[in-house]
């Protein structure tokens, strides 16, 4: 009876483990909270702060040499690189582009859209 109980046990364990995961529905399903809000957008609280978040590394003005040359800290050279196509082609992986950032995946769906929003208004230094 002892030898039994053991298995039987571990057999409890692994079946209830995965009941135990608990799934974030903001992760999960990050529209349904935190819906996509494209309605104003400027360089200062929308582009400029994803660009520190995923570029800087490799595309600020101190470390631009990593990143072929490409500053993207400046307002100047951001709204270049948005005139030509290049930012977003790039940032949304999209063919004849270099998928940035590099070795990571594409933004998410909510930032390439306030990115190409900012864009489609002109790119303002606002």
């Amino acid at each position: 009876m002892k030898y039994l109980l053991f298995p039987v046990l571990v057999i409890c364990v692994i079946m209830l483990a995965p009941a135990c995961y608990y799934d974030s529905e903001e992760y999960l399903y990050p529209q349904l909270g935190n819906p996509c809000d494209t309605s104003n957008v400027t360089f200062g609280l929308s582009v400029q702060p994803l660009l520190q978040s995923y570029c800087y590394g490799c595309h600020s003005n101190s470390n631009s040499s990593l990143g072929g040359n490409i500053r993207l800290e400046d307002y100047a050279d951001v709204k270049i690189h948005a005139d030509d196509g290049s930012l977003y082609g790039s940032i949304s992986h999209s063919g004849g582009f270099s998928p940035m950032p590099m070795g990571a995946a594409k933004l998410q769906d909510c930032n390439l859209a306030l990115v190409q929003k900012w864009i489609d208004t002109g790119a303002p230094n606002n």
